[in-house]
């Protein structure tokens, strides 16, 4: 956690530095990082960094924790209008389409899932943040019709349909699908979870 000297700072200020951050842990992982290149692209002298933060990882933690709350508030701003699991799943799908095809963030992410396996700690409150996230999703959900009630199950089939979403959005990056087409191919695969394969009598 930064100390209260960065929460003192200005907001432009607080975002330059984060901004920094985020340029350099988009093009390093973690452990390939340096201090260096923040406190240049953020104009800042070394010796504010350490008035700021403990070292680079108390800052990258940080910034990790803020993209992934983002993230999550986007996500959980789709409940607002749906109860409908297999509609949040068709909505939230664009906002997954267009993280996965921008290169910067897609860059950043990769680079994040490296940098914490690694970090056993966080991996677990990570895992924590991720499951609550999902039961908070699925909490808000009409899930009357889901032969499934297990909390383990449920997050199974949740994670099921992500790893869904993620394949079709690779695929359309492959084979330069548009958006629309994507979106399509996502919602027939979507329809087959909910209906099955097999025709009614």
């Amino acid at each position: 956690m930064p100390k209260n000297t960065f929460f003192n700072l200005d907001e432009p200020k607080r975002n330059k530095i984060i901004n920094a951050a985020k340029i350099e842990f988009t093009a390093n992982p973690l452990r390939k990082s340096r201090v260096s290149n923040i406190i240049k692209e953020a104009k800042i002298p070394r010796g504010s960094f350490y008035q700021y933060f403990d070292d680079l990882d108390d800052l990258y933690y940080y910034v990790l924790d803020d993209v992934f709350e983002n993230i999550y508030k986007a996500g959980t701003r789709f409940c607002d209008t749906t109860d409908d699991l297999f509609e949040f799943s068709q909505l939230a799908f664009e906002f997954d389409y267009q993280g996965f095809i921008n290169d910067m963030h897609h860059r950043f992410m990769m680079n994040v899932y490296q940098s914490i396996s690694s970090n056993e700690e966080y991996i677990v409150n990570f895992n924590k943040m991720r499951r609550d996230y999902i039961m908070g999703i699925l909490n808000k959900m009409d899930l009357s019709n889901i032969r499934f009630k297990n909390e383990d199950d449920l997050i199974k089939m949740y994670r099921m349909i992500q790893e869904l979403k993620r394949s079709v959005i690779q695929r359309a990056v492959i084979e330069d699908l548009t958006k629309e087409d994507a979106s399509k191919e996502f919602s027939f695969f979507l329809d087959i979870i909910k209906n099955g394969l097999i025709k009614e009598n």
